[in-house]
């Protein structure tokens, strides 16, 4: 059942990119975004999924069709870019190793004494909080950069 609501999420994700009509790919991406929610709560995270569903299948749609609106739908005609596929190919293989580089959590599944919980977060939650942080900042410049291109492109 998890394995199926995965594979439409993704079939989802892939048609919301594909489109080239704002309307549809966000009814797409709105529809994918519901779907992890239900895996969320499928797989037991009820809080997870309760927050995937409101906050941002609800929430990040309407800031999206705020920015189509307010920057327009008309995308610059697509030229192929053989370093951008590259770096993009890069990027993604880089997300699918770095899970296998993480260091393994101590404790696991066992109490962990008070004076080991500082050191166990300093030495595993801060070097994904510094990853994540990396992976946020590239997405947020994209997206300007995306912006401005759109921006200069409507006038």
């Amino acid at each position: 059942m998890s394995v199926l609501i995965l594979a439409l999420a993704i079939i989802l994700a892939v048609m919301s990119l594909a489109q080239k009509n704002t309307v549809p790919a966000v009814i797409a991406f709105v529809m994918m975004m519901f779907l992890l929610g239900i895996y969320y709560i499928v797989m037991g995270e009820k809080l997870l999924g309760l927050f995937q569903i409101f906050v941002y299948t609800g929430g990040i749609v309407v800031l999206t069709l705020f920015g189509v609106t307010v920057v327009g739908s008309k995308f610059p005609k697509f030229t192929l870019r053989p370093w951008a596929v590259s770096i993009v190919t890069l990027v993604l293989i880089g997300l699918m190793i770095v899970p296998f580089l993480l260091p393994e959590m101590p404790y696991q599944g066992k109490a962990i004494p008070l004076k080991d919980q500082v050191k166990i977060f300093t030495d595993f939650y801060a070097e994904v909080a510094i990853f994540m942080s990396v992976v946020a900042a590239s997405i947020l410049y994209g997206s300007i950069r995306m912006l401005h291109t759109l921006k200069h492109g409507k006038e």
